[in-house]
């Protein structure tokens, strides 16, 4: 499920419900802080409500390699949670805003492109680590 940040408890009622929970994150420096409080709030139902899920991991979005700004950020993210935890980035992509914009995903826009490999790789990624 994919929730808005928390209103009203819903995000938490949605959290507590999963059995895995994947934290996407744009790879800017406002994000990190939304990380933290997901993780928190997932550690909060752990030690209350015996959440017995699993962080299956951090995506970062929206990561382009030339920004100081997206390096630094995917830098913390990695010191802050560990190298484990934290995903290979998906990048930033023309592809992705086309794609949603033609109400298609990416597998069907341009199923070629860097974008497409990289949420396969997500894909498998889940497939294979999570029962």
């Amino acid at each position: 499920m994919d929730t808005a940040p928390s209103v009203g408890g819903l995000q938490e009622m949605a959290l507590w419900s999963a059995d895995g929970v994947l934290i996407p994150t744009a790879t800017d420096g406002l994000a990190i802080g939304g990380v933290a409080e997901i993780v928190a709030t997932l550690e909060r139902l752990a030690q209350r409500h015996q959440w017995q899920g699993t962080i299956l991991g951090v995506l970062p979005t929206f990561y382009d390699e030339i920004t100081r700004e997206s390096q630094t950020v995917l830098a913390d993210l990695r010191a802050s949670l560990g190298e484990d935890l934290v995903l290979d980035p998906i990048h930033r992509a023309t592809a992705l805003r086309e794609c949603a914009a033609n109400g298609q995903t990416i597998f069907e826009w341009d199923a070629r492109s860097r974008a497409a490999q990289e949420y396969a790789g997500l894909v498998w990624l889940v497939v294979e680590n999570y029962d």
